[in-house]
């Protein structure tokens, strides 16, 4: 069975999030071999002002898990922007178009470490209804909600 390693904040869990998830799960075959990366509090809060707590970011996950393929996920709590890919082996790491920069570097230090590249697979954003990515600061802005629909007008855009 392939290594299938995702990481991210999932805060909220949105549309663009779904797809990911969907993406490394056909890759893994088996949720035994998926392990997801979720960004302790004190890391996710470096990049959002105000973040969900661990848990419930991680409870919201395991439900859609639950509900989707009917099996919880290995869920492990990540401190930084490298998780475990420089402790163990994976075959793929699932990442969006924003955090293909970090895959990269992952893999550089990997390569001086010796160790296998690890396949990165990009997966495209999921776009909302004004054509604009979904993305948890665009929600958390009011601008649109987890499934892309428009919340509200933003300013600069047609009042008319």
């Amino acid at each position: 069975m392939p290594k299938v390693a995702l990481g991210g904040t999932f805060d909220p869990l949105h549309e663009g999030h779904k797809k990911l998830i969907d993406v490394a799960v056909k890759l893994a075959k088996d949720l035994k071999s998926l392990k997801i990366g979720i960004t302790s509090d004190e890391m996710a809060r470096k990049r959002f002002r105000t973040v969900m707590p661990l848990a419930l970011r991680a409870e919201n996950l395991k439900r859609y898990f639950l509900r989707k393929y009917k099996a919880e996920p290995e869920i492990e709590v990540i401190n930084d922007a490298f998780g475990k890919t420089l402790e163990e082996d994976f075959d793929y790491l699932v990442v969006s178009p924003e955090t293909e920069s970090t895959a990269r570097r992952i893999n550089e230090e990997r390569s001086k470490r010796g160790m296998k590249k690890i396949e990165v697979v990009v997966v495209d954003y999921v776009v909302a209804e004004d054509g604009k990515p979904i993305s948890s600061t665009r929600i958390k802005a009011g601008e649109v909600d987890r499934y892309g629909r428009v919340v509200k007008a933003v300013e600069g855009g047609n009042h008319g």
